[in-house]
């Protein structure tokens, strides 16, 4: 009889070649041992798939997807073959510390999820990082710590979090019907799900995530063509938003339709937020358009200070 491991790890890949090695041998070199780490890649054009299939492991397993389906669907592969009590993500540039596991076991306990920090590498003086949810939180008032009371300060991405296997695998079986090409802002309605259905949260501040600087990666390319995809991509989640809306399970969630209408909100703002620097003949700059028109979403001091200094630079394009 195969002995079922006790965490999953997630990774999905694609053309991070010259980063799957370390991503995958991090989670190898793991202290704890009793882990399934799953590896999607996503119809790879580079040296990824050669480099994975190279490893001698048996807890490696390998899925090749025959087309390249995105982030989200790439994710959702793995999810479905996850054998493990636990379920952790981790993307293919990025790596983990080695007690990560034993870590994050000894202080899960009984809860369905639990929150960790991340580090970027090379360190950042003045990073932007996920606020970590320390405290324990049950219930309703998991959705209400992270998605009202802290929205501003919460990233709603899978990463940075372990999970009960099966409260994932339920999650995303309320957006099945996903079949889009996903990769900006592809975690933000799963975890949203995840925090909906969860009884009990707790985490620890220490920082197991290694975030690493990939000026290659997808979601940092910043051609007109990526920018535009990252618009088509939130306004269809904003769609699912609605899809979703009536499920007679999560609506009877206190607080609902409060926090569905945050996500919207987030979804938004950062649909201006690429919208800023699409070029368009309009008689209006774009930058100064959507900086104006992300506050109706979400009011920032940041983004105030930038429209100032936009206005008193006469319509510099980059601030």
């Amino acid at each position: 009889m195969m002995q079922i491991p006790k965490v999953s790890i997630v990774i999905p890949v694609f053309n991070t070649k010259d980063y799957v090695s370390r991503s995958i041998n991090s989670c190898i070199n793991q202290n704890f041992k009793d882990i399934e780490i799953i590896v999607i890649d996503d119809k790879s054009i580079d040296d990824s798939l050669s480099i994975i299939e190279s490893f001698n492991d048996k807890r490696v397993k390998v899925v090749k997807n025959s087309i390249n389906l995105g982030t989200f669907l790439a994710r959702k592969e793995g999810i479905k073959i996850a054998s493990g009590e636990y379920i952790l993500f981790l993307d293919s540039d990025d790596y983990l510390l080695k007690n990560t596991i034993e870590v994050l076991l000894d202080n899960i306990k009984d809860a369905d999820m639990i929150h960790f920090g991340i580090i970027h590498e090379p360190f950042k003086k003045y990073a932007t990082l996920p606020k970590i949810y320390t405290n324990n939180l049950y219930n309703e008032d998991i959705v209400k710590e992270i998605i009202i009371n802290n929205f501003n300060k919460s990233w709603l991405n899978l990463c940075g979090r372990m999970y009960k296997t099966q409260l994932v695998k339920k999650a995303i079986s309320k957006i099945d019907f996903i079949d889009k090409h996903l990769i900006s802002s592809e975690d933000t309605i799963l975890f949203f799900i995840i925090c909906l259905l969860a009884h009990k949260s707790v985490g620890i501040k220490q920082n197991l995530y290694i975030y690493c600087e990939n000026n290659n990666s997808i979601t940092r390319i910043k051609t007109q063509d990526r920018l535009q995809k990252q618009v088509n991509d939130r306004t269809y989640l904003i769609s699912v938003l609605h899809l979703i809306e009536n499920d007679n399970e999560l609506k009877l969630h206190k607080y609902y339709k409060k926090s569905l209408k945050n996500i919207d909100s987030m979804l938004h703002y950062f649909i201006c937020f690429s919208k800023k620097f699409i070029h368009n003949d309009d008689i209006i700059p774009p930058y100064f358009k959507y900086s104006i028109l992300s506050m109706k979403y979400m009011p920032r001091w940041q983004t105030i200070i930038k429209i100032i200094i936009y206005i008193f630079s006469f319509g510099v394009k980059k601030i």
